[in-house]
């Protein structure tokens, strides 16, 4: 599809720039006693006359490693870390020391530890241009820039999303999608369903232009292309687009983990709007300043720890109270760095109400969108609730007026013909289909996947499947084999185990479809066990980024 003229091709190119600030921390190695101990900024680990010293920063969400007793956890998601080595217990992931010291080659007790700081330096336009925010959906805002120009984020408008697992909470406006249509571009962060939603997008113009992240694994973009776009402007996380037309700038910015995540830095003359949608720390913390924070806010928007059979219930009620602190903590954060006015939570409207999830629904508790009320009020941040206002006016950095926008709503579809609209398969053509799925996969790990597929309750079982990624054997076994048998024969062979006991039609559906597996784990379509109890980020990542679309479709697929 060939390339069409866009606004944004007016935009020119510039390489982002960030101020940095250096300090220097004198220490004295004398104060340091024998094993783990810390103080404000550094985490010490001492053995006898050598010291390995490490800063506090979870190398996962930016959280604050803390030492209690002898375990230094993130208080944020519970990563523990082992200084002596140097490695998290919990996920294969390492921490580089800020230095490592041998006693007997220093000349005095006393260290010098430099200690840097970075924050992405913004254009400053000058001049106070109006932009109004209409919160529309879920992750979907809609910006007007002056008079003329208008973009979009993330339309997740009808539906479901991750294999009929969310929910919108509430209905979109009705005139959504002719005020989606009339944008000069979309930006999708991302391409989890409920940001990069097909069904909504079938609705959108298909010479729509689109602005994405340019990850390496192509996931967002080569979705979009598959939806039929042919308009997509992949940023990469060193540039920005600038228009001084438009007096507008627009920068797209990595997620501080492995996922493929982005947010958006908006500067439109002197107002400057951070969109951190779904990202853990974003752009590794180097936030600018800005007038208006827009960030997730509910949590609950995974499977884990409600869908995992390691935990006993107590203990998954105990991880989801922890999980949801972790989100406000999170936001508390980046009021601080950013120094945000104005906050407004979004990307979390979204409930799980299907019949089959009312498991989840009763345990999943969220953040409410009043919960951020106190908070901003501490942090001298205004709240901007979309409960109960969705048209913002900012004229320059201050905010100017804010109302409620149309009564009449979307009537969308009922959730039955959601759910009904997920092919069936018989037994002969699912087990062919997915020996082919597999079989073209290119995914090597010490893993052995044991796959049930299940009815809706999980509890009776259909075809089950055994691969084993270190070998690439693929087999079909017994559906209710001794799933203990497997488990010790995957760790005999040096692998670890997870066994998916996963809803049939949705699996298939991913099958058949290419869709990304975290579908299934996100939106509660399956019961996770593993052993040993770690995330196999590196399975996960694959199956979700890499192996999805056409790449994971074969040309006979049935249609």
């Amino acid at each position: 599809m060939s390339h069409q003229s866009t606004i944004l091709d007016e935009f020119r190119i510039e390489q982002l720039k960030y101020s940095q600030s250096v300090e220097t921390a004198i220490l004295s190695v004398d104060a340091i006693g024998e094993g783990t101990s810390q103080t404000e900024n550094f985490i010490f680990h001492r053995h006898c006359d050598s010291i390995k010293i490490y800063d506090r920063v979870c190398d996962h969400n930016g959280g604050r490693l803390s030492l209690t007793g002898t375990v230094v956890r993130c208080p944020l998601h519970g990563w523990e870390f082992d200084p002596s080595a140097g490695k998290y217990l919990n996920v294969n992931c390492e921490k580089k020391p800020l230095a490592t010291i041998n006693l007997y080659e220093l000349d005095s007790p006393l260290i010098e530890l430099p200690s840097s700081g970075s924050r992405l330096s913004t254009v400053d336009f000058e001049n106070r241009i109006k932009v109004q925010i209409e919160f529309i959906n879920h992750a979907c805002l809609h910006f007007t820039i002056g008079e003329k120009l208008s973009f979009a984020t993330d339309p997740w408008i009808i539906g479901s999303a991750f294999c009929n697992g969310w929910w919108l909470a509430q209905s979109s406006p009705a005139n959504v999608f002719e005020k989606l249509n009339d944008c000069d571009f979309i930006y999708i962060s991302h391409n989890h369903p409920d940001h990069l939603h097909p069904e909504s997008l079938k609705h959108i113009r298909s010479d729509m232009p689109m602005l994405t992240a340019g990850f390496e694994t192509g996931s967002t973009a080569n979705m979009l292309r598959e939806c039929g776009f042919g308009n997509i402007l992949t940023m990469n996380f060193v540039q920005r687009l600038v228009s001084d037309k438009h007096t507008l700038s627009l920068a797209v910015l990595k997620s501080g983990d492995f996922r493929d995540d982005s947010g958006l830095i908006i500067e439109a003359g002197q107002f400057k709007c951070l969109l951190t949608v779904d990202s853990n720390f974003l752009d590794f913390g180097r936030l600018p300043q800005v007038d208006l924070l827009c960030s997730s806010f509910a949590g609950g928007a995974s499977g884990f720890p409600l869908c995992f059979e390691n935990y006993s219930e107590d203990e998954k009620i105990s991880i989801v109270s922890r999980n949801r602190n972790a989100i406000r903590a999170m936001n508390i954060k980046n009021i601080q760095i950013t120094k945000a006015r104005y906050f407004m939570p979004y990307a979390g409207f979204f409930s799980e109400k299907a019949e089959r999830d009312q498991y989840i629904k009763e345990r999943n508790v969220k953040n409410s969108v009043s919960d951020y009320s106190k908070i901003c009020e501490a942090q001298g941040c205004k709240l901007l609730d979309v409960n109960d206002t969705q048209v913002f006016d900012f004229v320059g950095s201050e905010l100017t007026a804010a109302s409620p926008h149309s009564l009449k709503r979307y009537l969308d579809k009922p959730q039955s013909h959601y759910l009904s609209n997920v092919k069936r398969l018989s037994s002969a053509v699912l087990k062919k289909e997915v020996a082919a799925y597999f079989e073209s996969a290119a995914f090597q790990m010490r893993l052995e996947l044991d796959l049930v597929c299940t009815d809706d309750s999980f509890e009776k079982f259909f075809e089950r499947f055994s691969i084993d990624f270190n070998s690439g054997k693929f087999e079909e076994i017994d559906s209710y084999y001794d799933s203990v048998a497997l488990q010790r024969r995957a760790t005999t062979m040096g692998n670890q185990y997870l066994r998916l006991k996963v809803r049939r039609d949705e699996f298939s559906d991913v099958i058949l479809n290419g869709k990304p597996w975290e579908d299934l784990s996100i939106g509660f379509q399956c019961r996770i066990f593993r052993d040993p109890n770690v995330y196999e980020s590196d399975f996960w990542y694959y199956f979700t980024n890499v192996y999805i679309g056409q790449v994971a479709r074969r040309n006979n697929a049935i249609k």
